[in-house]
Formats: structure tokens, sequence, C-alpha cells
């Protein structure tokens, strides 16, 4: 019993101090809060006009049916007032963190595409420290030629469709964000480097059998895309790596992938034939 009646207090004084905490520093996310909202301050009124019934009526105390009139009086006007107001700034508080939560997510999303940004790849890619990171950077071959001969509407077309099937095919993988201009980029984590190889060239292959549709007609779109796997590597090296291996999918005739570790071969290779 006395454990009990220790616990009580301490119990009641933590629910006052939850109540004032909801009524003066609201957090209102969903409408199930923002419920709790309207009964926290529906009750934090009611408590205090009871509070001051009651002390004016002791002093002119008349008996106790008037004062439990008074109380139900005071208990309806409390709700009629105190209802409608707190409803309207706990929805106020909800609107105003839906319209942040909405603008941070179009500040994350490229406009055009729909894809993720160069800002949400980046964020995705700090969150990749330490484990095995691999990117691969997609670039859409003699993109300044499908504008100059098709106008910059059909050069966005093309860009729309080339990041539709990048990410039908390609995201399950990771991460699809376009990086500017006609670069995109895929950021997978911890899958097996020749699985995305496989699949990047499956991509690859796909997109330039397939007519991309132009102004009601289709063109061939291939892309050139390097590709650098990394574990425990910083976003900087990783990106250094594709960006490179790009390079040489570009400078090699276009339409290919390569692989950062395959280059040194690759150039082996070349000086041995060229000797």
């Amino acid at each position: 019993m006395r454990a009990s009646s220790r616990r009580n207090p301490n119990g009641a004084r933590l629910m006052t101090l939850a109540l004032i905490k909801d009524v003066f520093r609201p957090k209102v996310v969903d409408r199930g809060s923002l419920r709790r909202y309207v009964l926290s301050v529906t009750a934090f009124a009611w408590v205090i006009s009871i509070f001051v019934e009651l002390t004016n009526k002791l002093w002119f105390f008349s008996g106790w049916p008037d004062l439990w009139r008074e109380l139900a009086i005071t208990t309806v006007e409390v709700n009629v007032i105190a209802v409608p107001i707190a409803w309207s700034i706990g929805r106020a508080h909800l609107e105003l963190r839906l319209a942040k939560i909405e603008a941070d997510r179009i500040g994350r999303v490229d406009p055009l595409t729909g894809l993720a940004n160069r800002r949400a790849f980046y964020e995705a890619a700090a969150g990749f420290a330490g484990g095995a990171v691999a990117l691969a950077i997609v670039d859409i071959d003699r993109f300044k030629r499908i504008n100059d001969a098709n106008g910059h509407a059909a050069g966005d077309n093309v860009l729309k469709a080339v990041a539709a099937f990048m990410q039908d095919q390609l995201g399950a993988l990771g991460l699809v964000a376009r990086l500017g201009g006609e670069e995109f980029a895929l950021l997978s984590a911890e899958r097996p480097a020749a699985e995305i190889r496989e699949r990047l060239q499956s991509f690859r292959r796909a997109l330039a059998e397939a007519p991309t549709p132009v102004c009601y007609a289709g063109i061939r779109v291939t892309v050139s895309i390097g590709f650098a796997c990394r574990n425990g590597a910083d976003l900087d090296s990783i990106y250094a790596a594709a960006d490179k291996a790009l390079y040489f999918a570009k400078a090699a005739g276009r339409d290919r992938v390569v692989d950062f570790d395959d280059i040194g071969e690759a150039v082996a290779a070349a000086r041995l034939r060229a000797g």
C-alpha cells in the first residue's frame, strides 16, 4: 500500500507534465496526434476553468445543486470554445508539418524525370559509408545531336524515357538518380558486383534495341556506362573510378559498360596491339 501511494503522486505529476507539454509544445504529425492535441487543450482549459469556478463558489457557497449546475455549464462552455480553437491551431500545425515534408521531398526529386536528384544521391551515398558500394554512371550517347536534330522538347522526352526505363530495369538494385544533364547514376550497396554488371549490360542492350518514342516516331538511344565497386571506400574515390570508366566507355566507341577494374587490362592489351 505504501509503495502504491508513493507511485501515484509521481504518476499524476508525469501525466500533468505530459499534458502541459502537449498544450504548449505540440507535436502534431498526423490525425491521431491532432486529436490528442485537441483533447489535451480541452482538458487543460477545463481544469483551469473548473479551478477558477470552484475558487469563486467556495467564497460564496450557495449549496451543492447550484455548484454542480455551474460546473456543468462551465464544462459545456469550455468544450464549445476550446475544441474548435484547438482543432484550428492543431490543424495549422499539421498542415505546416506536411508542407515542410512535401517541400523536403520536392527538394530531393528531379522535376523533369521524377528520379532522385543529385542532392538525394549524395545523401543516400553518405548512408552507405563503410560497406560495399557499387556505382554506375550512365550517360546518353550523343545527346546534343538528339537535341539539335529533334529539338529540346524531344530531348526532354528522351531524358524522361531513359529515366523511366532505367528505374524499371535497375531500380530494384538501389537508388536511381539523375545527376544532371544527360547523366544518370545507379547507387547500390551490398549487392554482388557481377550481378550489377550483368543487369547493366541487359539494361544497355534493351534500351538500344527498343526505339525511344520521340515526336510520334522512334529514335535509337544508346548509353555508355562506367562502373566501379569498392568496399569501405569514400564516395569521392568511387565516383572518380566510375567516371574514369565512363570516359573509357566513350573513348572505346560508346554503347558499352566498362568496369573500372578492367581498365588496366584493357590498356595493357591496347599497348600490346600497338606495339
